[in-house]
């Protein structure tokens, strides 16, 4: 818990955070700029069109963020130094994800809540935007899975990582249906949907595509991230001989 502790406060710097939540923002502001145009008796549905259709911004800040977890430590040559008290790969492994997750948990909530102060704004049902919290969360616990390993594994991982969430997640899950139930955005959409008091069927099919909605089965399937993610990082820093 001490390395993960040091790695958040690492990431947590302040123009990064500003920036990042800044970015994460942006479904919040597309909420409050769309529903002024739907008529009141839309506008509880426009909170999950939205916050679903607009969230690749979040997953921008997410990558931004958490590619930095081992990469800034690498870089600068310290990850020798905080690893000078012996620790297990695994464990080191684990505290770098588990230090990914909080940052980018953080990151979810700043954003979640711009959304919240949007439906507040316009007169939405707080309960519709309330259940957006899982979304968020779910889907920066999943990047961040992804994103850690990444940053340590990949020279240009920022890179990569935008063509991930451009390419792979934006347009080619939308046409290849194994592929969709891979997309870590869609696995969140799912668990909220399965939550959210309004969810309509239209913009279920057009996001989710082959997705099933459904809470248990995309926590689940978010653990498995989890696992995979920590068994690469833990397999690459053996590799390496990193630490």
């Amino acid at each position: 818990m001490t390395l993960a502790a040091h790695l958040y406060r690492r990431m947590m710097r302040r123009g990064r955070v500003i920036s990042l939540v800044a970015l994460s923002s942006v479904p919040g502001l597309v909420l409050w700029l769309v529903a002024f145009d739907s008529p009141q008796e839309r506008r509880a549905a426009v909170y999950p069109e939205v916050v679903t259709s607009s969230g690749y911004s979040f997953a921008i800040a997410v990558l931004i963020l958490t590619v930095a977890t081992l990469r800034d430590e690498r870089d600068a040559g310290t990850l020798p130094y905080i690893y000078m008290k012996p620790l297990a790969r695994p464990w080191f492994a684990a505290d770098s994800i588990l230090a990914g997750a909080a940052t980018a948990a953080t990151i979810a909530v700043a954003g979640w809540l711009v959304t919240l102060g949007a439906a507040s704004a316009i007169a939405v049902d707080l309960d519709v935007a309330l259940s957006g919290l899982t979304l968020f969360v779910a889907a920066a616990v999943g990047y961040a899975a992804v994103f850690v390993p990444l940053g340590f594994l990949v020279p240009r991982a920022l890179l990569v990582g935008l063509g991930y969430v451009v390419v792979i997640e934006s347009i080619v899950a939308s046409a290849v249906e194994g592929v969709a139930h891979l997309s870590i955005w869609r696995i969140a959409v799912s668990i909220y949907a399965d939550l959210a008091p309004v969810f309509g069927t239209v913009t279920a099919q057009t996001i989710l595509g082959p997705v099933v909605p459904g809470a248990g089965g995309g926590m689940a399937k978010i653990g498995a991230i989890l696992l995979v993610g920590w068994l690469t990082l833990t397999w690459a820093l053996r590799r390496r001989d990193a630490v």
